[in-house]
């Protein structure tokens, strides 16, 4: 028989047929006694053996209620039949077992109850369970019921309760949960689901934190903020502190905004200002103030900076110490210069009859 004559025979589409045929849908349980008729066979060998299809016989006599006042049925039985019931039909059956089954044990038979049944169970298990208790079953719970929870646990728990639960709830929700925690606990009680707040709110609360203690007061939430946040409030730090205010934050800031403070920073106090931020600066800036370092103070100027500047600038500036002043002036940055410079001023020096006293590294 093809898909279009039974179609025909049963008064439906010939895509219904298909979808039966894939797996895709199964045929709802008014359509059995038809299917048992066309084929020849009884509505048992249509079905698998069990409570499943005892209970559909006992929806078609509607004897229902009968049967499910005598026999107990678990979800996994109930979920073996639904897919050919109506939604009403799911729920009349699953009243019977409402109160023995918990929120958790529902996910096999979700798709098949509607919304409002799923919030009223969904509520029972908050009541009981907490906001945690909803998590299994959060996918198929309506926007409205999670985010009713979510403001009643954090009410009764703080911020940190919705973490769980927070992929779920809508933005406004977990927007409106951040502004007071901050309010009440500062921005290091927005940790916890700072992953899950927009970068609006939580730019806006980390404004207020600089505002309040100060730049060191975002590390903690740093990794979440954007740059923008993050740029304005290293440039206040720095007019403010100078550049080691920005030290405990300096992973998270730009390249950009940390050498502009960097250059500011040489101008103002010189190289040596900038080794505690170092690390974080970048060569081509280190560089740029240790050759202007070198005209203004000599090589010895460049020590305290001389483990993080780019050894050819080092061995720039040290042959032109040695020009300057011979192979002496270049004792306090022998470290760090190369043995091919300190080679080669070494020779130059012996050519001259110049002594080096102490020796250098040769």
């Amino acid at each position: 028989m093809t898909q279009m004559g039974l179609a025909d025979q049963l008064g439906i589409r010939h895509q219904a047929v298909s979808n039966w045929e894939r797996g895709e849908t199964m045929p709802d349980i008014s359509k059995l006694p038809q299917l048992a008729e066309v084929f020849g066979v009884s509505i048992d060998e249509i079905l698998e053996n069990g409570k499943g299809t005892e209970l559909l016989k006992h929806m078609l006599n509607r004897t229902a209620d009968g049967y499910l006042q005598q026999h107990e049925l678990s979800i996994q039985e109930i979920s073996e039949v639904a897919p050919i019931l109506r939604t009403e039909q799911v729920e009349e059956v699953f009243e019977s077992v409402k109160e023995k089954v918990a929120l958790d044990e529902l996910a096999p038979i979700a798709p098949f109850l509607s919304e409002e049944l799923i919030g009223e169970c969904a509520r029972k298990s908050f009541d009981a369970g907490g906001l945690s208790s909803l998590l299994s079953m959060a996918p198929f719970i309506s926007d409205e019921v999670l985010d009713e929870c979510a403001r009643k646990a954090f009410g009764q728990e703080g911020i940190h309760a919705l973490q769980s639960i927070a992929p779920f709830l809508s933005e406004e929700v977990i927007s409106e949960c951040a502004r007071s925690a901050y309010e009440a606990g500062g921005i290091t009680s927005l940790v916890s689901i700072a992953p899950f707040i927009s970068d609006e709110v939580l730019d806006e609360c980390a404004r207020k934190a600089f505002g309040q203690e100060g730049i060191h007061a975002l590390q903690s939430i740093a990794p979440f903020l954007s740059d923008e946040a993050i740029s304005e409030c290293a440039r206040s730090a720095y007019e403010a502190g100078g550049i080691t205010s920005l030290v405990s934050m300096a992973p998270f800031i730009s390249d950009e905004v940390l050498d502009e403070c960097a250059r500011k920073a040489y101008e103002q106090g010189g190289i040596s200002v900038l080794q505690s931020i170092a690390p974080f600066i970048s060569s081509d800036v280190i560089d740029e103030c240790a050759r202007k370092a070198y005209e203004q103070g000599g090589i010895s100027a460049l020590q305290t900076m001389a483990p993080f500047i780019s050894r050819d600038v080092i061995d720039e500036c040290a042959r032109k110490a040695y020009e300057q002043g011979g192979i002496s002036a270049l004792q306090t940055m022998a470290p760090f210069i190369s043995s091919d410079v300190i080679d080669e001023c070494a020779r130059k020096a012996y050519e001259t009859g110049e002594k080096s006293s102490p020796p250098l590294f040769i």
